[in-house]
């Protein structure tokens, strides 16, 4: 078996090169590379898997994207791009090799299976193109390297598959690449690369400045065009916010803190049903100003009705609920907790109405959070709108995402007779 080893056809960015660097001089087995609109992230993964599929002969790559569409539009068609600029490397060698050109009478790809989304290479290297939406489908795969396209669209199960798929010993190390856009700190992303990373996890941030290659123009126009949250994403590459958020005024910094034992003057709960989706079931005190305080949750899923109303007994032993607000179409369970005593009653499910009080108590620092509840942290920062099909219009869709909401579900319900800007008024006779 042939085994070569070219340069890459492309000359790299600074930033694209500190990964090449981290992979090839530093040992770094999970990189991330984190960036913005125009940092050539695609493009980079697939020089990467390249060349390892050429300096490794058998090893088996896995490259993927969260659906069918992505993987289709940006990765493959990326991937065959590069191909081709590595085969202008080997002609144009090959060319200048005169009587020994036989020794470089290469074809890279030995076939390109559209069916089964896989390339295969002359030197029995092999890429499997997939998408990301079950972990499952990857059991059986052993793998030399992976690469993720936009990892934090992607469920981290998939992520954690694949980490204990690269087994194979084809090569001298086995590497995960990972690249895209930023979300929020709460992303599995974030917290595996930026707050506890590993010692062998490395993180290369870009924005889309860094790309001398871009023309003053494009960048000028995306700044002319996009909106703050749209540029703090996609031009800066900053984490913790991105366009389309529900609660744009949620800051982790300000709301976010140690509140479990915080002396509030009543304690109420807001709760969500589900079996095969998570039962969700938030904790709220109510001090002497009106300002909530979120203090635990509950977030289990496949528990039937008895073992949910256990679990709610449980917590209202603890806090005293002055009234549980549920779900309005969880019948079953509302009579199941009023038959445990817990003074439970159906919650408002008008969700334009309980999303625009939420942004009103978060604008005006009234909801503070245990930072102990990470799952209701992540759904406020995941929470978004859906996207718009015009992406430049100026009225936005307003209406948000069905998913991963169930704690947040939970918060609207909550607030059902809460207002902390009603004020007392007069009656006659000095009676209030």
């Amino acid at each position: 078996m042939i085994n070569i080893n070219i340069p890459y056809p492309r000359v790299f960015l600074p930033r694209q090169k500190e990964v090449l660097d981290a992979i090839n001089k530093h040992n770094k087995r999970m990189i991330l590379y984190s960036g913005a609109y125009g940092a050539g992230k695609t493009l980079l993964m697939s020089n990467i898997v390249i060349m390892e599929c050429l300096r490794y002969p058998k090893s088996l790559w896995f490259f993927g994207a969260q659906t069918i569409p992505n993987l289709r539009d940006t990765v493959v068609r990326t991937f065959l791009e590069e191909i081709g600029l590595f085969q202008e490397q080997i002609n144009i060698a090959r060319s200048k090799l005169g009587e020994d050109s036989a020794a470089l009478n290469i074809k890279l790809q030995k076939y390109f299976n559209i069916s089964t989304m896989s390339f295969k290479f002359f030197n029995g290297s092999e890429v499997l193109f997939r998408s990301c939406d079950d972990a499952s489908k990857f059991k059986s795969l052993n793998l030399d390297g992976f690469a993720i396209d936009e990892p934090v669209d992607i469920d981290e199960d998939v992520f954690l598959m694949l980490q204990g798929r690269i087994r194979a010993r084809h090569t001298d190390r086995n590497l995960g690449i990972m690249a895209g856009n930023p979300a929020g700190r709460m992303n599995w992303v974030y917290q595996k690369f930026f707050e506890k990373p590993l010692p062998d996890y490395y993180v290369v941030h870009t924005t889309t400045y860094d790309n001398t290659f871009l023309s003053a123009d494009y960048i000028t126009g995306m700044e002319q065009s996009y909106d703050e949250d749209y540029k703090r994403r996609y031009l800066y590459g900053e984490w913790g916010s991105f366009e389309g958020q529900v609660y744009k005024d949620f800051n982790y910094n300000k709301h976010v803190g140690n509140y479990r034992d915080h002396e509030v003057k009543y304690h109420m709960a807001g709760f969500d049903d589900g079996t095969r989706n998570p039962a969700a079931l938030l904790v709220i005190g109510v001090d002497n100003d009106k300002n909530l305080f979120i203090k635990d949750e509950f977030y289990e899923t496949g528990m039937v009705d008895a073992e949910k109303t256990e679990a709610i007994a449980a917590f209202d032993m603890k806090y005293n609920f002055q009234k549980v607000y549920a779900d309005p179409s969880a019948l079953s369970m509302i009579e199941s907790m009023t038959n445990k005593r817990i003074r439970v009653r159906k919650a408002n499910n008008d969700i334009d109405m309980g999303v625009s009080k939420l942004k009103s108590f978060f604008k005006n620092d009234i909801i503070h959070i245990d930072k102990k509840c990470r799952h209701l942290i992540k759904e406020l920062e995941s929470y978004r709108y859906e996207k718009d099909k015009q992406l430049f219009r100026k009225n936005k869709t307003e209406v948000p995402i069905k998913k991963n909401d169930h704690l947040l579900d939970a918060l609207r319900y909550s607030i059902t007779e809460f207002n902390p800007f009603r004020k007392p008024t007069m009656c006659s006779g000095t009676k209030w």
